[in-house]
């Protein structure tokens, strides 16, 4: 029979992604949250000791020896310095205070260089932390169980009154329970923290705080731990990062000791039992492995439960849409649940719970437990049915001598666990697709009745008029269809704030350091253009060209293979383009990842290049290639690309009008070349399309941009490409976040999906389609888990 082999999932969870310290050769010190020395009253703290809360990015690598370690995670603990009897009062004082000011205690004490009042305080806090939403979480539970065993008023359940009567008694039982955990939380407490002070502890904010404290009172393997904690949810903060590298060096930090402090506790079973698995201990690790099972299933029921809080609808609905409101709001947090507990350091591990059964099949066989073997085995299949080599164990197992089909009856704990996913799942899919159509029609409703919001054109007089949105319907720029935006998830406002809190967060994509002016208005020879080099190097030049071999002719051009000349052949590539071909795994993660963030980086810089004082969005992106036709005339004079502006239609030669068709919500552009083995195909500004009166000429190189305002004031083109391929990226950014690219949104989705769970093949499929868009779109119709990362990220 085939044995399960575990080494992925042991070497998965080793001392890994610290290897981040090796990045570097210079030793730096921690670099601190920026403090204010000056003392300051309470209400005034509250609003300037505000935390910078990250919300994470794609999930990055950030394995550590938290599921290495064979020892429990041990509680810091803080040293007494000075008067033992001060300590105590201190900490008697903090007991009586909410949870809230604690931690807002703790800040200041941090503000102020109190390292050990910063210790003390933000350990206090999450101690506390910890202990309400466990005392919570009982009280739900206790509440729970006796409402469930009390019997009903009347034996009769007359218009589902039982279902009624039972919450009411739930709810008698919650008021008593509630003084409980109001003496944890804080005399003058709620239910439940402000949300404000929960998204805190939820984010790991404290540790942001604590790895620089320890750091100051020379617990540096403390640190090291505090900062990877806050690295799990905040992967991409580069300056806690930095300080983990710099913590690696220093003297009694032990690599494979790094902890996350927030660990769910069956982690530790479950390495122990991985590794006495490896060892041939069966014994012992089937002892673990159930422990672990039994604290997975354990913790996340409390998670589960702790979801049954309030919820804020923002508007009085009738009596039933409150309840199913309310039901759905809560059953999405339960969803996140079993997520959550199979994120590892930041690592999603989908078959984690089903790997239990894996473990336990194997080991209880080599105990000769057949029975216990059997179970797991068609425990195992209830999550993976179709899995070849349990199948292959059960018909092994079958053969056996005694062995009944009676045996292979899965375990009562997965089977309910299964049920109840199954259901949830399909409720919450039958909920998105209803709906949709009702939040599609309110979400048109809003947009028709909205007042539509000032901007930087009006106040210059560049009237787009009534029918603005109509014409973008009827004159889409193209990857832009409106029609197609909210079947995705049945509400655009999901993609939008997507993008939205992406931009907020545009300052985690550096430009590389070595990014260089070459060109600016003066050598141009006109206004708002520049040209700057080293935005790619050789190999990524090279990487983005591969992604050109996916290119399609026509694609991007409406299917014309010829657009601007008949001498050259244009094919194109789309963000959505590349984005299905990852999920379907016929192209690389890595190329879209790098497509993705270059383009964004060269967004950053002409942003920040023009100093603009409204975000930029982009409108639209695509990878071109032209290349020549071997029966082109050698002594050419046409144009690759005629003159032309990108967001305005040239009349009488000169004046540029921003009227349909034109795109004009396009307020700059960007074109970033990948190579410059071809000949001709240069860039060139023009101050008339009938003089052709050439102002400045742009070579083509592997890295080079040049960006320009889109108005008529930076006429442009291309000259012919006479031989060879030329290649670039071009780029169409707006300042009108209506017009924003929504393929981006759904590219960085597809990309975490396939990161996490791998991507799903078609039979019979080795290309995206011409018009990719509905494929696009019946992929998020039919995979859930893309439109749960979607709503997740948003």
């Amino acid at each position: 029979m085939s044995r399960f082999v575990a080494k992925d999932n042991l070497t998965w969870m080793r001392h890994k992604a610290i290897q981040l310290s090796r990045q570097y050769s210079f030793r730096r010190r921690p670099v601190e949250k920026k403090r204010k020395k000056k003392k300051k009253k309470k209400k005034q703290l509250k609003h300037q000791l505000k935390m910078r809360l990250l919300v994470a990015a794609p999930l990055v690598l950030l394995f550590a020896a938290c599921a290495y370690c064979t020892d429990a995670i041990e509680t810091n603990e803080i040293e007494d310095e000075g008067d033992d009897d001060k300590v105590r009062a201190d900490t008697r004082k903090e007991h009586e205070l909410p949870i809230a000011e604690v931690f807002e205690n703790a800040v200041q004490a941090y503000l102020e260089d109190d390292w050990r009042g910063c210790l003390m305080g933000f350990n206090e806090a999450l101690y506390r932390y910890r202990r309400y939403k466990r005392m919570i979480t009982i009280c739900r539970q206790k509440c729970k169980t006796e409402a469930a065993g009390s019997s009903p008023i009347v034996a009769e359940d007359i218009e589902d009154l039982h279902f009624y009567e039972k919450k009411v008694r739930e709810t008698l039982c919650l008021m008593k329970c509630n003084q409980d955990y109001r003496e944890i939380a804080g005399a003058g407490a709620l239910k439940r923290l402000p949300r404000k002070t929960e998204k805190k502890f939820v984010e790991y904010a404290a540790y942001e705080y604590l790895h620089i404290c320890y750091f100051k009172k020379e617990k540096y393997q403390d640190a090291a731990n505090a900062a990877f904690t806050f690295l799990i949810y905040h992967p991409d903060h580069e300056m806690t990062r930095r300080n983990l590298r710099y913590y690696l060096t220093l003297p009694g930090v032990v690599e494979e000791k790094i902890v996350n402090l927030e660990a769910a506790p069956f982690i530790q079973m479950y390495v122990r039992g991985v590794q006495a698995y490896e060892d041939e201990n069966y014994k012992e690790a089937v002892g673990e492995f159930e422990s672990s099972l039994g604290s997975y299933m354990e913790s996340e029921e409390e998670c589960r439960i702790y979801c049954e809080g309030p919820f804020d609808q923002g508007w009085y609905p009738e009596f039933t849409s409150s309840v199913a409101n309310h039901f759905t709001f809560c059953l999405k947090c339960k969803r996140e649940c079993s997520l959550n507990l199979n994120s590892v350091n930041g690592e999603y591990r989908n078959n984690l719970l089903s790997s239990h059964y894996n473990y336990l099949q194997f080991a209880y066989y080599k105990l000769g437990n057949m029975k216990a073997a059997c179970a797991a085995v068609a425990s195992y299949l209830l999550f993976l049915p179709a899995d070849e080599t349990m199948l292959h164990n059960k018909d092994y197992y079958s053969a056996q001598p005694k062995v009944t089909d009676d045996y292979f009856t899965p375990r009562q704990e997965a089977l309910a666990y299964v049920k109840r996913q199954e259901y949830e799942l399909m409720l919450l899919h039958y909920i998105s697709e209803e709906f949709a159509v009702i939040d599609a029609r309110f979400d048109a409703f809003i947009k028709k009745n909205s007042t539509k919001k000032s901007s930087k054109k009006k106040e210059k007089g560049k009237e787009f008029g009534k029918n603005s949105f109509a014409r973008s319907i009827l004159h889409p720029p193209p990857g832009h269809s409106p029609s197609t935006r909210m079947q995705y998830l049945g509400n655009l406002s999901v993609i939008r704030d997507k993008e939205e809190e992406r931009e907020t967060r545009r300052d985690r994509i550096v430009v590389k350091d070595d990014v260089r002016l070459i060109a600016a208005e003066n050598e141009l020879g006109g206004m708002n253009r520049y040209v700057a080099d080293s935005f790619l190097n050789s190999t990524e030049c090279d990487l983005l060209t591969q992604l050109a071999q996916i290119a399609v002719e026509g694609d991007g051009y409406e299917e014309n293979k010829s657009p601007h000349s008949p001498y050259e052949r244009f094919e194109g590539v789309t963000v959505g383009r590349v984005a299905l071909m990852v999920y379907l795994g016929l192209t690389k993660p890595e190329l879209l990842e790098l497509f993705l963030q270059s383009t964004e980086a060269a967004r950053d810089h002409v942003e920040r290049y023009f100093d603009l004082d409204q975000q930029l969005y982009f409108t639209y992106t695509h990878l071109v290639c032209r290349t020549a036709l071997p029966d082109a005339p050698a002594n050419r004079v046409d144009l690759s690309h005629e003159i032309h502006a990108d967001n305005c239609l040239i009349k009488n030669g000169s004046s540029c009008v921003r009227e349909n068709p034109a795109y004009t919500w396009r307020d700059y552009s960007a074109i970033l070349y990948l190579n410059d083995d071809f000949d001709g195909g240069e860039f060139f500004f023009v101050d008339d399309r009938k003089e052709r009166r050439v102002q400045g000429i742009v070579h083509p190189r592997c890295g080079r941009m040049v960006a320009f305002s889109a108005g008529g004031e930076n006429l442009h083109g291309v000259r012919a490409v006479r031989s060879g391929r030329r290649c670039a990226v071009a780029l169409w950014f707006t300042q009108d976040d209506k017009y924003l690219e929504y393929e981006r949104v759904v590219a960085d989705t597809m990309l975490k999906r396939v990161r996490l769970f791998g991507a799903v093949p078609r039979e019979g499929t080795h290309q995206a389609p011409l018009r990719y868009e509905d494929m696009l779109i019946q992929c998020f119709k039919e995979d859930e888990m893309l439109r749960h990362i979607l709503r997740e990220s948003s």
